[in-house]
């Protein structure tokens, strides 16, 4: 019987669609379906659900795990300690498991939950690369039946390196390179909105980048090696911030930078809080490569 914790899949965040087929029977494998996309309801992500998945996988709604839940969620942060326990019980995730998580939505959601698993000290957790979209795509089988999980008994350890808070990053945002992964015009800003635009500094790395826009995957090693020091030409040398507009797309520059071998922190707090504070100040234009 496969051992997942023996890590001879790799240090890879990622796992492919065959991969993942050869393993969903192995009961220490956990899949986990994180459909949905920003704006949809939790409803309809639970009916695409059931509408069929992966053989074996549990639904995971983003919206209620890992989450500080008394916020509105582009405000919300990573879960606390207590709650994150909570999901890691309520999942049925073990110290022993492998953890593979998908979506439909860019990786977004699922790169989402790989971070504040890892944050909360859960390491042996997977992307499927190329998400739903890839299995359809490659004809594989697929479930309809609803799975409830046993209690798992995976307990919470703060890792606080891969997280910044606005405080951490007042401090520290002169000595970082801070990526911005939206999209280009929300970096750029609109002239109708003062508080529009983005962090001063902040290099625009859109998330879709790093993904390989006719099959989804994300690029191949090589490519995201010369992309981030296109935009960032010592990025191995200084310490790097991924940031976006409410958590989510920054965490797909994290896992891009991982791939290459880079661990680096998510300002969760985002630019949805930053611009709340009107006595920082927010920067239009774009800002595309450090200077040298």
């Amino acid at each position: 019987m496969l051992n997942p914790s023996s890590h001879s899949l790799g240090d890879s965040p990622l796992i492919s669609a065959d991969q993942c087929l050869n393993l969903i029977h192995e009961p220490a494998v956990k899949i986990f379906d994180v459909r949905g996309k920003w704006g949809s309801s939790s409803t309809e992500a639970s009916a695409d659900y059931r509408k069929g998945h992966i053989p074996g996988a549990v639904f995971l709604d983003w919206r209620a795990h890992f989450l500080e839940l008394d916020r509105p969620t582009h405000l919300a942060p990573v879960a606390s300690q207590k709650y994150a326990n909570m999901s890691f019980q309520i999942l049925g995730i073990s110290s022993e498991d492998l953890v593979i998580l998908y979506d439909d939505y860019h990786h977004m959601l699922a790169s989402r939950i790989w971070w504040a698993m890892r944050y909360w000290g859960f390491t042996n957790v997977k992307i499927l690369n190329g998400g739903w979209e890839d299995w359809c795509r490659k004809r594989l089988p697929y479930s309809s039946a609803h799975k409830y999980p046993p209690h798992g008994n995976f307990k919470a350890t703060e890792q606080s390196y891969l997280r910044v808070s606005l405080e951490t990053l007042l401090k520290t945002k002169d000595e970082s390179n801070l990526i911005d992964a939206r999209g280009m015009q929300s970096h750029r800003g609109n002239t109708d909105d003062d508080r529009s635009g983005h962090i001063p500094e902040a290099i625009n790395i859109p998330f879709r980048e790093v993904l390989n826009e006719e099959t989804g995957y994300f690029k191949e090693s090589f490519e995201l090696e010369a992309l981030f020091s296109q935009k960032l030409p010592d990025f191995r040398n200084s310490p790097i911030i991924s940031s976006c507009g409410s958590g989510y797309a920054g965490t797909i520059i994290l896992v891009a930078l991982y791939e290459i071998g880079i661990e680096a922190p998510l300002f969760d707090d985002s630019f949805s809080v930053w611009k709340l504070n009107e006595s920082l100040p927010v920067e239009k234009g774009i800002t595309d490569m450090v200077s040298v």
